[in-house]
Order: C-alpha cells, then structure tokens, then sequence
C-alpha cells in the first residue's frame, strides 16, 4: 500500500489528505523518502535520453506479469463488472502507473529496434550497390555509370538502370526499407525506355528510377567534364541516402533520412556508415553539395557530390571553372 501511495504521489493522483499525510511521514521516515526517490528513478529517465541513445530494455515477461497482477486485484468474484467497481482510487493508481510504466519502457525499446533493423537493411542495400559499382568499373576501365551532361539519360538516377542493364542488382535493392510503403509501384525502366521517353512520362522517370538512394555525379577539370572513377577512395561518398530538399539549396538547415538522424554513405571503398552531418570528417567535404556550394558536378576528382535521382549534371557558370565546359571527356 505504502508503494501504490508513492506512486500516486508522483503522478499527482492523491487528494488533498492523502498527500498531505504523505508528506508528514517522508518529513520523519527516511526510509520512505529513499523508496520514493528511487520509484521516482524509475519512471523519469525515459524522459531525458537522447535520439542517439540505447533505450533500456523491458525486462523478460514484465508485460505478462504486470497484467496478471492487475487481473488478480479485480478477481472473479461476483462477475466482471461488479468486481471492476470494486476497484479504490489507490488501485486505478496503481494500475495507471504499470500502464504508463509499460509504455514508457516497451514502445521507446520496440520503436528503436525497429529503427535499428531498418538501418542494418538501408545498410546492406548500400553495401550490394557498392559491390555492383566495383564489379561495373571492373568491366568498364575502372569508371562507374556515367551521367551524361544532356539527352534523356542525364540525371543521377541512372545509374540503376545501367547496373540493371548489366545484370547486377534487382530492383528491391535500391529501395531503403523505411521508405518502402512510398514505393508500391516502383519499377527500373530500361536505357531504351529512357531514350524514347518524353515530356512528363521522362520527368517521372527520372523523379522514381533511382530509389531511395543518390549516386554521385561527375566532376569538372580543366574545364572537362568527366566521370568518377573508381579510386578505392575512403573517404569519397559514392552514394547516399537520396538528399531531400532542405539540402538541395545553398545552405541545408536539417537532416532528412532516418528519422533526421542522418544518412547512410557508401563510401568508394565499399564501406557504409551513417553520417550525423553532410561533412565527412577526415577531408571536410560535403557530400551533396560541390566546393562551390551547388548541386552541381564536383571542381576536381576529389570533390564528390552524391545528388537526387532527377538532379542533372548541369554546367557550371565559367568562373567556376578554369575555362569553359567541353564534351564529355575521360580522365
């Protein structure tokens, strides 16, 4: 009984003598004052962790045991309904408490698994892509899928159906597990699907055949446009969960993947690893945007910029580059 009166206490469920009573006796018992500060640990730190944490999780059988003490209060005594009305205020307390307690410590721990496992997938999809980059720039001299400057085929996106092309991923690795509800009808068109599209049918194309994930453009050099290739690099971002709006402008205010908890990178040399901020440590550069600040080709082979599957290699503004835009070239 003390225990159901500490707990009413804390979530403010007593009347006005019972509390008042209370507080008499935690003023002269300090026994009582210890066994509330320590019920008062348990149900406040869920409160105070942060988005990066590891929630605690429930102990074995807690949701099975609470609900049998719960059930064994009422009773069977003279049918359901009037064993219900016998419950005290102290009793629907207690029962609040263990309602409010499960909550607190099942559905953060159920949520975060979730999240957890869903990042694991997005991961591995990542890593499968990156296998098929590598085994791609093997059998092309060492370059990855190239996005051209112009035509139909000029957008980011279209390094999957190149790899598809190729025969080296199936369609369900480029969609990110948590995002597979916005993805019902999701279908890889072919190249000579994309060539002989026009108008709206080629914008969404465009919009869709990429997935969830951004592939990284070309880069200028010399005033050249040229492709990546492939350099085992460790810190290069190859691909990326896809950058949502707030950073396909010049100063990116928020993270848009996992929950704003970051985004997954493929890096060139096959890792994967999730990244709380668009910057990679070890080099300073930012993965969607090129040392200009644009959603545009890199200015130089180590400049990557990992863009949204309808984000064309545009040609940047003569002063960016030392002299004006070429063909195509390889480097």
């Amino acid at each position: 009984m003390c225990e159901q009166l500490l707990i009413g206490y804390l979530l403010g469920a007593l009347d006005a003598d019972e509390q008042r009573v209370l507080e008499q006796r935690l003023r002269r018992e300090p026994e009582l004052c210890r066994e509330l500060e320590r019920l008062r640990a348990c149900l406040m730190p869920l409160d105070e962790l942060s988005i990066h944490d590891e929630p605690p999780l429930p102990p074995p059988g807690l949701a099975a045991r609470a609900f049998t003490y719960v059930m064994a209060r009422v009773g069977p005594r003279e049918g359901q309904f009037a064993a219900a009305s016998r419950w005290r205020p102290q009793d629907l307390v207690v029962a609040a408490a263990m309602v409010m307690t499960l909550a607190m410590l099942v559905f953060p721990a159920v949520s975060h698994s979730r999240y957890q496992a869903e990042l694991r997938a997005c991961q591995h999809n990542l890593m499968n892509l990156g296998q098929a980059l590598v085994h791609y720039s093997q059998a092309h001299g060492g370059y990855f899928p190239e996005v051209p400057l112009d035509g139909n085929l000029a957008a980011a996106g279209v390094y999957a159906p190149t790899l598809m092309q190729a025969g080296l991923i199936e369609p369900r690795t480029l969609l990110c597990p948590a995002q597979a509800s916005q993805w019902k009808d999701f279908r890889v068109p072919t190249l000579d699907e994309l060539r002989q599209a026009q108008g709206v049918a080629l914008r969404q194309m465009h919009r869709t055949m990429g997935g969830s994930y951004g592939y990284g453009l070309g880069y200028y050099d010399g005033g050249v446009y040229y492709q990546q290739r492939n350099r085992d690099r460790s810190t290069f971002a190859l691909m990326a969960d896809a950058p949502s709006s707030a950073v396909q402008g010049r100063a990116p205010i928020a993270l848009g993947n996992h929950g704003v908890r970051g985004q997954n990178v493929l890096f060139e040399d096959g890792r994967v690893k999730l990244l709380d901020t668009f910057h990679v440590a070890e080099v300073g550069d930012h993965i969607f945007q090129n040392d200009l600040g644009h959603v545009g080709p890199g200015i130089g082979p180590d400049d990557a910029v990992v863009a949204a599957s309808d984000t064309a290699p545009t040609i940047l503004p003569l002063k960016a580059v030392s002299e004006p835009a070429a063909l195509p070239g390889v480097r």
